[in-house]
C-alpha cells in the first residue's frame, strides 16, 4: 500500500463536534467518518482502506464504519450528533 494512501493528522477538519473525524477521499466518493476515537475503530478504517485500494471502493462500507459515516459539505457547525441507541 506504500504510496497509495496518505494519512495526515490535524487539529480539526471542520465538524469538531464529531471528533475524531476521518475524511477518506476516493475518486468520486468522499467519505466522512465520525468518532473514530479508539484503536479498533482506527484499525477498521485502515483495514477497509486496504481492501478499497486493492478491490475498489464501490461496495458498501463495513457495518462498523457505516454507523460512523455522515455527510458534510464543509461549512457551518457540522452535522447533528448521532442518536444514541
Amino acid at each position: 500500500m506504500e504510496g497509495r494512501l496518505r494519512l495526515a493528522f490535524t487539529e480539526c477538519l471542520g465538524p469538531c463536534s464529531e471528533a475524531n473525524v476521518v475524511f477518506v477521499y476516493l475518486p468520486d466518493r468522499p467519505i466522512w467518518l465520525r468518532r473514530v476515537s479508539d484503536v479498533d475503530a482506527f484499525r477498521c478504517v485502515v483495514d477497509w482502506a486496504r481492501v478499497a485500494l486493492d478491490d475498489g471502493a464501490d461496495g458498501p462500507l463495513p457495518p462498523a464504519l457505516a454507523t460512523r459515516a455522515f455527510a458534510w459539505a464543509g461549512s457551518g457547525e457540522g452535522p447533528a450528533p448521532p442518536i444514541e441507541c
